[in-house]
């Protein structure tokens, strides 16, 4: 495993074979996880099954809790932090904002062709090479290494996640509402609110994501705190009422049964059962 750190601002990139778990749950990472073998690996996107065929390159943030079977030995995975990266970039497709990463409402999966899996390949030995070279503009040289990286996958996202006549407009305002939903999911719960920080009207924001996606926006607010909600169950000892309010929800009720609509059992149920499901499945 290859890696720089900045302990001045906890700036962080990592490059390594595999996939290691308990480094990656140790850092709110963007990731890329490319397949770089011969036969699919099984993943779980939260609880979502994902199979990555080889040569398939898996974008994903720390929003999402990542488990990988013993088949991913061969994946080549790239790991970095907000201090490392996004603080210095504003461009808006390529930030950590864009595309990849904050711009559709599930984790992309791109399929590298014959001539991305050269540069791909040439573009990580240059990484490698980096790693080892030590002196003052070692981080900035990554950083633009990364960058490329990110520039490349963003141009096969626009081609291969994007319809032909997808509106940028549309998509930036669906990749703003994603943005916004992330800032403030435990305190604003209504379309209305998130189109009044976007200054457009709740009937624009509905039409766009009827057109451009499989859930509502409504459905984007309450998945985000349900995934919120199933973390801290999973890994807390607090209570679901006490869960609940830091989610925003002054009434347990509530809170309780927009997560049994969502999940289909009870909160209690859920936490009950977590002992019996490995890291990533729940």
């Amino acid at each position: 495993m290859k890696e720089f750190s900045n302990p001045e601002i906890d700036a962080r990139f990592t490059l390594a074979k595999g996939f290691p778990a308990d480094y990656v749950n140790k850092g709110q990472f963007m990731m890329f996880i490319w397949n770089n073998g011969n036969h699919p690996v099984m993943a779980m996107i939260d609880d979502r099954k994902i199979e990555l065929l080889p040569d398939h390159l898996l974008c994903t943030t720390y929003l999402h809790k990542v488990h990988i079977d013993n088949s991913g030995q061969n994946l080549k995975s790239l790991f970095f932090n907000r201090e490392f990266y996004c603080v210095h970039t504003y461009d808006s497709e390529v930030s950590c904002n864009g595309l990849l990463f904050f711009g559709s409402n599930s984790s992309p999966v791109l399929k590298l062709d014959k001539d991305e899996i050269n540069r791909l390949r040439t573009l990580f030995g240059v990484m490698e090479e980096e790693f080892s070279v030590v002196d003052s503009s070692q981080e900035e040289m990554l950083r633009i290494l990364l960058k490329r990286l990110i520039i490349r996958c963003t141009r096969l996202a626009k081609k291969q996640i994007l319809k032909r006549d997808d509106k940028q407009s549309d998509i930036d305002l669906i990749r703003t509402f994603n943005i916004l939903v992330e800032e403030h999911f435990k305190a604003k719960k209504s379309v209305s609110e998130y189109a009044e920080l976007m200054f457009k009207s709740p009937k624009t924001v509905t039409n766009v994501f009827s057109k451009y996606s499989e859930e509502t926006p409504l459905q984007v607010i309450h998945n985000r705190v349900i995934m919120e909600a199933k973390r801290m169950l999973y890994y807390t000892d607090k209570t679901a009422k006490e869960i609940g309010y830091e989610l925003g929800y002054s009434d347990p009720a509530q809170f309780s049964k927009l997560f049994k609509n969502h999940t289909g059992i009870t909160t209690t149920k859920f936490k009950n059962r977590r002992h019996n499901l490995p890291i990533g499945q729940y």
